[in-house]
């Protein structure tokens, strides 16, 4: 199988892509959006007088999470929207009850992720369980290292996730009516 022809077929066609506007606006819109979500998610975290240290990574996570929930068609961006913040909530559940009522070794931690993936595949997450995971060892780490309370961290990351969710949905939205996001 000669793998070049597809190459240059490839090529080409990355090449009459570049001379339209779309490409320029979504990357530039999406940056955009992404800058959004830090900033909004560091001003959140100035709000908590307990969470200004972690502003910068809580700023992160609400960045990460506009490139989590944002999609290249509409229908996907809603469906991504509704998946993060649940995969969120399940995590932050999950954390909480390790950090209230397991004690703090590696192997209860291993065994509350376990635990999320499998509750994770048995409710349909089955993309969103190492989002799961993601959020309870984020969580777990927050409480480690600094003196915040379990449900405070907890809180934040929710938080967080929510402010980058929403402005991947908003700036989703935004392009969709520009005519910018497929209508899929």
């Amino acid at each position: 199988m000669n793998l070049l022809p597809q190459a240059r077929e490839q090529l080409t066609d990355a090449g009459r892509k570049l001379h339209h506007k779309g490409p320029y606006i979504h990357s530039l819109t999406l940056t955009g959006l992404v800058l959004a979500g830090y900033l909004l998610g560091y001003g959140l975290d100035e709000l908590v007088p307990t969470h200004v240290t972690a502003a910068v990574i809580g700023a992160l996570w609400s960045a990460v999470t506009v490139l989590t929930v944002f999609k290249d068609h509409w229908a996907d961006t809603r469906a991504s929207f509704w998946s993060t913040l649940s995969s969120t909530v399940v995590g932050a559940v999950a954390a909480l009850l390790y950090l209230l009522y397991f004690p703090q070794k590696m192997l209860a931690l291993a065994l509350v992720m376990a635990l999320s993936l499998l509750f994770s595949q048995l409710v349909g997450f089955n993309d969103r369980g190492r989002q799961v995971v993601s959020t309870v060892l984020l969580i777990v780490i927050f409480s480690h290292l600094n003196s915040s309370a379990p449900w405070l961290n907890a809180g934040m990351r929710l938080a967080e996730v929510l402010v980058g969710a929403l402005v991947g949905l908003v700036g989703g939205y935004m392009l969709r009516k520009a005519s910018i996001l497929d209508e899929e």
